[in-house]
């Protein structure tokens, strides 16, 4: 054996070298680093998600990447070649950049805000239309992991196109015209829109089952993407042309403040998103109210910061703006929400049931986090009186900085008690439509939003028809009797023309009917645990690798040891 090693060159064949010596190598003793990152990289490969593996596989071996990809190349090369030869010969002592990165810009956007967004869409869709998830849901993944594996491969998908650009990128920064922080800020900007525009859209693609609603999704979800393109543009351009006109202090508080907004709203989405491909049997409501909590709390928080620091830059002119533009914000959302939630299945199974808290302090906060339409209707009125009290606070504060009349003070008070009790009234009356509907067909939480519509309207055009009836078809003056007439109504209290007693009568309209909905719905309103089996805790056990399978094993019919002996 010696021999044959002599023989061996080994500087001409490795191979044999390597086989004759069981393996071993002049490589692997002069560079070991080598195997171990490999053996560390295999090692994470088998730990990532296994949605993301598949769908960047697929995605980068389909024809739509290998087209984007090689469109993106060509096209970058020859705005390179044209920018430059157009700026000559002036582009050696004339700052070019900006001239250079708005073309690179709209090479970047195309793909980064619509086609891997699209693309994600299309793959989500793909799947609950073909039955894919059906197969995926008998596995160990949950539907968490694939919105989050799913979105994965978009970022990665944005990550190739942005090292496809970055040489050129590089090229128009040595042209000077533009620093280094505005092209970060660019760049980032830029990312965090595709990933926020990719989760919108994956948000969007279970929502509709057929071709009928899959057309209008995918409708609703191209012009939200267009819309996108158009609104970032000009922000872009403006940034390239004219640097960034903040402070560096300011560009911080403003990049804090719109990724605490965008990140918490995202979260909501994809949870949202992941619980419409949970199956009904688990609780996929409570997951859904956190994050709006958690949202709203972060909203608020943002526009609390917000406040502060423009107080302590001077710039009071700017400060209203911001409370007012959170009781805006927060009406639209629960409007939305609130509506949806409001129509959720009153159907708890008893896997639901064994969830639920068992504590007296438990069954007192965390109740209202459970399925239904009754703890949703509880849920969403009490969070948005509160919501809507935070921003009232946040006003106040400014008014006390600002040294403003208070009449603006007053007006916003009236103003929100009256919407939190006219969407109170919504909110019970779209509990009662769905539950007459569900008498007949399957609703899903979509049609909330349109029994809240068909509630609103209900309560605006018949008081002011039969208010038009009895004063002959001529116009009237507002009274008591237009109480319910909430677009009336909500126009006296802003021109501070309401009487107080109409005000107090509304409040108390909605309170009673509130209070009537938890006395008479006590057992839906609070549901009651029910006790888990000992057949599930063992299950539960099982899985978490807390107990040994060798009973099962041996009597997996559950009959006891004696019976398997027998």
């Amino acid at each position: 054996m010696g021999a044959v090693m002599d023989g061996v060159d080994e500087g001409r064949d490795v191979t044999l070298v390597q086989i004759l010596r069981g393996g071993d190598s002049e490589a692997d003793a002069t560079h070991p680093w080598l195997h171990r990152i490999d053996e560390l990289a295999t090692r994470w490969g088998d730990r990532m998600n296994p949605i993301l593996v598949k769908e960047t596989r697929q995605a980068l071996k389909s024809r739509q990447f290998v087209t984007t990809f090689s469109v993106l190349l060509v096209a970058s090369l020859a705005w390179t070649i044209i920018g430059s030869l157009q700026g000559m010969p002036a582009i050696y002592h004339t700052p070019s950049a900006p001239r250079m990165l708005i073309g690179y810009y709209l090479l970047l956007a195309v793909p980064m805000l619509l086609i891997v967004p699209l693309a994600a869409y299309r793959s989500l869709e793909s799947e609950v239309d073909e039955g894919t998830l059906d197969l995926l849901s008998v596995t160990s993944l949950s539907p968490r992991q694939i919105i989050t594996g799913k979105l994965a491969s978009a970022s990665l998908q944005m990550m190739l196109y942005l090292v496809v650009l970055f040489p050129s990128v590089a090229y128009a920064y040595t042209l000077r015209g533009i620093d280094l922080p505005t092209l970060g800020l660019l760049m980032g900007m830029l990312i965090a829109t595709g990933l926020a525009l990719t989760m919108v859209a994956l948000f969007f693609a279970p929502v509709s089952a057929g071709r009928t609603g899959q057309i209008a999704s995918l409708l609703v979800v191209t012009a939200i993407l267009i819309w996108a393109e158009f609104l970032v543009g000009p922000v872009a351009f403006q940034l390239i042309r004219g640097g960034n006109p903040l402070a560096l202090s300011d560009t911080l508080v403003l990049v804090v403040c719109v990724l605490g907004f965008g990140i918490s709203f995202c979260v909501l989405l994809l949870i949202a998103t992941a619980a419409r491909l949970t199956p009904e049997s688990e609780n996929r409501s409570t997951g859904i109210r956190i994050a709006i909590l958690a949202h709203l709390l972060i909203v608020i928080a943002v526009c609390g910061f917000a406040v502060r620091w423009f107080a302590r830059q001077g710039l009071s002119e700017e400060l209203s703006a911001i409370p007012l533009g959170l009781s805006v914000y927060l009406v639209a959302f629960w409007t939305i929400v609130g509506s949806m939630v409001c129509a959720e299945s009153a159907v708890m199974t008893p896997r639901i049931r064994r969830e639920l808290p068992g504590t007296f302090l438990g069954r007192l906060f965390l109740t209202w986090l459970t399925p239904g339409p009754a703890t949703g209707l509880v849920f969403a009125t009490v969070t948005l009186a509160i919501t809507l009290a935070a921003s009232h606070w946040l006003l106040a504060q400014v008014i006390r900085t600002t040294g403003w009349l208070a009449i603006d003070l007053e007006r916003h008070r009236e103003l929100a008690l009256l919407v939190v009790s006219y969407l109170a009234i919504g909110f019970l009356g779209v509990r009662l439509i769905i539950a007459f509907l569900r008498t007949r067909n399957p609703v899903t939480v979509r049609v909330g939003m349109a029994a809240l519509a068909v509630t609103l309207l209900m309560m605006t055009v018949v008081p002011y028809a039969i208010g038009s009836y009895l004063n002959d078809y001529r116009p009237f003056d507002y009274s008591a009797w237009q109480a319910s007439n909430w677009a009336w109504t909500l126009r006296r209290a802003y021109d501070q023309s309401l009487n107080e007693s109409v005000l107090y009568l509304i409040v108390g309209i909605a309170t009673v009917a509130f209070l009537v909905h938890l006395l008479l719905l006590g057992q839906r309103v609070l549901p009651q645990r029910l006790a888990t089996p000992e057949r599930v805790e063992q299950e539960y056990r099982r899985l978490a690798g807390l107990e040994s399978v060798a009973a099962e094993v041996s009597d997996p019919l559950g009959l006891g040891g004696d019976a398997v002996g027998t």
